[in-house]
């Protein structure tokens, strides 16, 4: 009976309560991380969202275990949608997944973008999945002052959950001849019998909240609740262009009632030494949380001899307790004997309103190395700091132009303000006796009608050494109607002088193609005073350039689903510099990238 209710609801409620709009795949991405723009993501985030932007998580379908090693949902979200499949059969909308326990409108508009609900079960049957599928993906392209194109070839496989493989070879413009210089690649045997893995090849390791052991990059700052708690995937498979943060190794998982035992051994080299990597975690899962223990030691070749440079051990716990999110981290280094702690919690203060709070203790003595846990400025080093964030929604609701269905209407105002604190033990300057920073973040997006939406951010930071002041504010004007949509951007940078920027862009979107393009200028005179801008491409590279001088700039990108089973993408984009009065070369660049997906 209540399965047929939310079928019912489905079909004659199309509007919802929730922030949904047509929005680019950076805004997509942008929002489910929690950041205010995409720029402030890492490579390797942006990379691993924009995968799943092109083959959503498909949640009726696969395991807890795929579920967590996402790293799209939380540890006691993967449980209770586990849990409702098993009670009540499979989710058959979005407004039945919102009902979820942990999921809510607000977090189900977030990630819609990147699962799908497709179905095959019917409730009291397990799942038979039998399904062999193939990716593959090439691509070339050139570049102003590269000797030779570059290019790049992956593909990845994947039999019935069980067997699957990948590889990913590149070469990139500035190399010396048509080898490749970047390989990645992963072969993994999925148990049936017993629930667990074995892989071999790349991989990321993250646990906990990111102090001890989280091979990746992490946000540059904290701003909306939503990027407050890392969701940690243990050990996840990765083939990508730009896997350049990947474990090489051998990994396990075992899975034993609510336990889940992980060992890895990883090998490589950096910074011309060759390093040996054994790690541990165990990790228990209940209904409403997780706590995890996890321990590596580090041994690097110095001087002929292999030493422990960096060896950590970490308790984490992730907690929903009545809708509150709690999570915290202790991690110890045992060489410089030092602990550093990670505290907060993320909850609701009536309907329309979400607090983050955070507290990050991390010791000028502690290892940064191997952490990237929610920070400020520094990676889990030499930083007191606090962080508070809200975001909300107000005003009337409001349908969007050329949708229909769940997230057809939306509330005419939604925002988010953001305050990090942070003391620093040893001062960033000689000339400064103490380290101190504040910034402040504040974000509004306003309807102004069906059609169109202001966007206005704001943020604010205070230290006391260097550039004391950074203002950067800007503001996006976008119209979207049906298949059509349109951005303006206006920025304005204050730091040691003033920079300036500024584009257009239009862009058409239907089911089989996708049109953008972008034509701007900028003005800035001083390297402190860089403006970063996202710049559309080919999935599986992440392109965020940073302007500086003064010059303009265009962009073409398309993208064409030619077939079920083939998708192709270009770009072209030149930036030029007419006004500077030292001359400055422009640059040019021309990429084309085939897909198949069978």
């Amino acid at each position: 009976m209540r399965r047929l209710v939310f079928c019912l609801l489905a079909m004659v409620l199309p509007v919802t309560r929730h922030y949904a709009q047509q929005l680019s795949e950076s805004e997509y991405m942008a929002r489910l991380a929690g950041v205010s723009s995409v720029e402030e993501m890492s490579e390797d985030e942006a990379d691993r969202l924009a995968d799943y932007l092109e083959h959503p998580l498909r949640l009726n379908m696969v395991s807890l275990r795929k579920l967590q090693e996402s790293g799209l949902l939380t540890i006691y979200q993967a449980v209770s949608l586990t849990d409702y499949r098993s009670r009540h059969g499979d989710v058959l909308s979005y407004s039945e997944l919102a009902a979820v326990d942990g999921f809510g409108e607000g977090f189900v508009s977030r990630i819609r973008p990147f699962v799908s609900l497709e179905s095959i079960r019917t409730a009291g049957n397990k799942a038979d999945v039998r399904r062999v599928s193939h990716e593959a993906a090439v691509r070339t392209g050139c570049k102003t002052g590269g000797d030779m194109p570059e290019y790049g070839v992956r593909y990845r496989m994947e039999a019935s959950e069980q067997l699957s493989c990948g590889i990913a070879v590149t070469r990139g413009s500035s190399a010396e001849s048509m080898r490749p210089d970047a390989l990645s690649g992963y072969v993994a045997w999925h148990f049936r019998k017993v629930q667990g893995k074995i892989v071999a090849g790349d991989f990321n390791a993250r646990f906990g909240q990111g102090l001890a052991l989280w091979n990746g990059m992490g946000m540059s700052s904290v701003s909306s609740p939503s990027s407050f708690i890392k969701k940690a995937s243990g050990l996840s498979l990765t083939s990508s262009f730009t896997g350049n943060y990947a474990l090489r190794g051998l990994g396990t998982d075992l899975y034993m009632g609510p336990l889940r035992l992980t060992s890895l051994v990883a090998l490589g080299k950096e910074k011309r030494e060759h390093f040996f990597l054994p790690a541990l975690n165990i990790s228990w899962y209940g209904p409403d949380g997780s706590v995890g223990l996890t321990h590596y030691a580090e041994f690097r070749k110095i001087d002929g001899k292999y030493r422990i440079p960096d060896m950590k051990t970490s308790l984490d716990m992730a907690f929903c307790i009545s809708g509150i999110d709690l999570f915290s981290e202790i991690a110890l280094d045992w060489v410089t004997q030092s602990a550093a702690l990670l505290a907060g919690a993320v909850f609701r203060a009536g309907e329309e309103v979400r607090l983050g709070t955070m507290l990050r203790y991390y010791p000028a003595a502690y290892s940064p190395a191997r952490s990237a846990a929610a920070r400020s400025t520094t990676r889990c080093s030499n930083e007191y700091a606090f962080s508070f964030s809200t975001d909300y929604s107000c005003g009337r609701w409001m349908g969007v132009s050329g949708m229909q269905g769940f997230g057809s209407s939306v509330r005419r105002c939604t925002g988010v303000l953001a305050l990090d604190a942070a003391y620093f033990p040893i001062p960033k300057s000689a000339e400064s006796s103490r380290s101190i920073q504040l910034k402040v973040q504040a974000e509004w997006k306003i309807m102004l009608s069906g059609s169109f939406r202001a966007d206005l951010r704001l943020v604010e930071r205070f230290r006391t050494w260097g550039d004391m002041f950074r203002t950067d504010i800007r503001a996006d004007l976008r119209w979207f109607s049906g298949k059509w949509n349109a951005v303006l951007r206006l920025n304005a940078l204050k730091c040691s002088g003033w920079g300036l920027l500024g584009y257009a862009e239009g862009g058409y979107v239907s089911g089989s193609l996708s049109l953008y393009g972008r034509m701007g200028a900028f003005r800035i005179d001083d390297w402190d005073d860089r403006i970063y801008v996202y710049e559309r491409n080919a999935p599986g590279t992440f392109s965020v350039p940073a302007y500086y001088g003064r010059g303009v700039w265009a962009a073409f990108t398309a993208g064409w689903k030619y077939a079920r089973w083939g998708k192709l993408y270009a770009r072209a984009a030149v930036v030029t510099y007419p006004f500077m009065i030292q001359k400055k070369p422009g640059k040019a660049e021309l990429k084309l990238q085939c897909m198949f997906d069978f």
